[in-house]
């Protein structure tokens, strides 16, 4: 390997350009060597914008061509299987993005495939990079709430609101994604095994409300905007999360991510919004032991933000050993990594549970 890590990225969303190049850029270990779009004019805009040398619209192609250490795919997941496939079969590291596949199927392909290779393999869960969730995590682990006994998270984003004209997206297209739960619920499912450890069953319940256009005209099998899942604990605890695409979101109201998780000993009541709120960002964590008369402000340390400012929720990623600055560290250094792919199928099992849970009416055991 070269003195940089040669970095190629797959995928040219909003995503790509404000976290992903700007993360990879930041590292003083990683080059950014090539970017890939099936649109031409926009892969090369952000070629020129974030200083990458090649550009091409054919992953294979530049996986071959554009002498690459490692790989960001950063496409919707019904392509994540054949472009890491792909990258791992030329012995590439691979960040893949939530959620890691299509399916289950796919994601114990994926696991197999890069633990042969020997290659670091991560998935962008971003909220294990955020302070307040690494906070919130080192809360629970220290005993605050003692032993869990059960947690709600909730997320409702105002994506699509159910007043405006319902376009497509392929987030709604179950050819394409399996919907709320994939899209948004892939998060919080990866925080909660996170917090709480393995998922034994799983109890889904789904809807569509708002039903898309597609432009072409032709019948779309649909997916779901909001979800609900159960989740049971190897441990007896249990978890509910509820995702939702359609809500009429904004400043002023107490929504963004929310959780309520308590235990033996203790309740913590949090919510952080870093993708929707305004600046600063909302991020506050209250907690009540047993046996105290109030409820406490837990502010997070500065000892997570580091240098950052609070107020900017992502710069972390632009500073900190997180997100792709950890994929980068974790193969120049041959660190550990985590989230890796073992937990991004261990996140597809749960996504497939829930799914075949709302349609068959029965829990399902993993």
């Amino acid at each position: 390997m070269s003195a940089k890590v040669r970095v190629g990225m797959i995928g040219t969303s909003y995503w790509a350009d404000d976290f992903h190049l700007p993360a990879l850029a930041s590292h003083p270990g990683a080059e950014l060597t090539a970017i890939c779009g099936r649109d031409p004019e926009r892969a090369s805009s952000l070629a020129h914008k974030h200083r990458v040398s090649q550009v091409f619209t054919d992953y294979e192609e530049m996986i071959d061509r554009a002498g690459l250490d490692a790989i960001v795919v950063a496409t919707p997941e019904d392509l994540h299987h054949p472009m890491v496939m792909s990258a791992l079969h030329a012995g590439l590291h691979v960040l893949c993005e939530k959620p890691l596949a299509l399916s289950a199927v796919q994601s114990q392909d994926m696991l197999i495939a890069a633990e042969r290779a020997g290659v670091k393999h991560m998935v962008q869960f971003t909220n294990r990079g955020l302070p307040h969730y690494r906070y919130l995590k080192r809360l629970i682990a220290d005993g605050y709430i003692g032993d869990p006994y059960h947690a709600y998270f909730t997320w409702p984003t105002g994506w699509n609101p159910a007043q405006d004209i319902n376009p497509y997206h392929w987030g709604f297209d179950a050819r394409r994604s399996k919907g709320a739960v994939a899209e948004l619920g892939a998060h919080l499912i990866d925080v909660a095994r996170w917090l709480f450890g393995d998922v034994v069953r799983v109890t889904g319940s789904m809807r569509m409300f708002v039903h898309p256009d597609v432009p072409d005209g032709t019948p779309m099998a649909e997916a779901n905007d909001s979800a609900f899942v159960l989740l049971d604990f190897a441990s007896g605890a249990h978890a509910v999360i509820h995702v939702g695409l359609r809500n009429i979101a904004g400043p002023g109201l107490r929504t963004g991510q929310t959780a309520v998780i308590s235990g033996s000993a203790g309740t913590i009541d949090t919510r952080a919004d870093p993708w929707t709120a305004p600046a600063p960002a909302v991020s506050e964590i209250i907690g009540l032991r047993r046996g105290v008369d109030m409820a406490e402000a837990l502010p997070v340390p500065e000892e997570y933000y580091g240098d950052t400012d609070p107020a900017d929720a992502f710069a972390v990623f632009r500073q900190q050993s997180v997100g792709p600055r950890l994929f980068i560290d974790a193969i120049i250094h041959n660190l550990p990594i985590a989230p890796d792919f073992n937990d991004g199928h261990q996140v597809q099992r749960i996504i497939d549970a829930a799914v075949t849970s709302h349609e068959t009416g029965t829990a399902q055991h993993l």
